[in-house]
């Protein structure tokens, strides 16, 4: 979104709606979300290889080099919270299967793993992804843009049916189609790494 804001391609409250909108349903729910939405089925059932293979699917789909590492520092750093706040089996045994395959985490899959460690119901683990994810990034381009804050809560809130669908898309997904159909933001991450000045990481 900094790349796409600094070619003039975002510029006003509505092009950042629409951006962050596609982002969502396009990106997250159709990638990130059947991660989650699996990744919570699969603890339910102790299933540690499958839970890895999702993993390392994450990982390839992550096109861009900022969007891996992104996804793996949060994954980290998600994990590493749950296991010093919570420290519930699933997340013992995520933590260690991981370790067993030399992979990092990523973000999607330990919420999901967490989020069926602590109880949550499929929908509630989707929707609170989607919803933090969508409030987190509206947020970010607030700020770059920027809007006002009135911008940003109208935007949060139209947001909520959006919302709900894209869980619903999500929960409807198996592994076998996960995407990310986002090409044009994949380009823009990747253009990201050359900008001359860069106030966000990914």
């Amino acid at each position: 979104m900094e790349t796409l804001i600094a070619e003039g391609l975002i510029r006003s409250p509505e092009t950042a709606e629409e951006w962050c909108r596609r982002w969502l349903r396009f990106g997250v729910a159709c990638c990130d979300g059947v991660a989650v939405a699996g990744a919570f089925r699969r603890t339910l059932y102790e299933d540690m290889n499958g839970l890895a293979e999702l993993n390392r699917l994450v990982q390839s789909l992550k096109i861009s080099r900022e969007a891996r590492e992104a996804s793996a520092k949060t994954g980290v750093a998600l994990l590493a919270a749950c296991r010093d706040i919570f420290n519930t089996p699933e997340i013992s045994r995520l933590d260690a299967s991981l370790k067993e395959h030399d992979m990092l985490p990523h973000h999607a899959v330990v919420y999901g793993v967490a989020s069926a460690g602590l109880g949550f119901s499929q929908t509630q683990a989707l929707e609170t992804y989607l919803w933090s994810s969508f409030s987190n990034l509206i947020s970010v381009v607030g700020r770059l843009l920027p809007l006002g804050q009135t911008d940003v809560q109208r935007i949060l809130l139209e947001a909520m049916p959006l919302i709900e669908r894209s869980a619903e898309i999500a929960s409807s997904r198996n592994e076998s189609t996960m995407s990310s159909m986002n090409a044009a933001l994949d380009a823009a991450s990747m253009r990201h790494e050359r900008l001359s000045t860069r106030l966000c990481i990914s």
